[in-house]
């Protein structure tokens, strides 16, 4: 199973930075997962959250976070 590691910057007065390795099928489950484990604070827990959630995480001028895959 791939092994992706995530990376975020909260959305909040004092940033932190949330990482997690995270062993999933592929990496939007494998986003999803971090998201729930990790994003939920600070987003609703819905699929409207998680949309809001990729949108800031993937923005092209100031993303809030990263994603990569490990290779095994």
């Amino acid at each position: 199973m791939p092994k992706f590691a995530i990376a975020f910057v909260t959305p909040s007065q004092k940033s932190q930075i949330r990482h997690k390795l995270i062993s999933n099928e592929s990496r939007d489950t494998a986003l999803r997962q971090f998201f729930t484990e990790e994003a939920g604070d600070f987003y609703s827990t819905d699929d409207q959250g998680f949309y809001y959630f990729k949108e800031d995480f993937f923005d092209e001028t100031s993303p809030s976070g990263s994603i990569i895959e490990i290779e095994q």
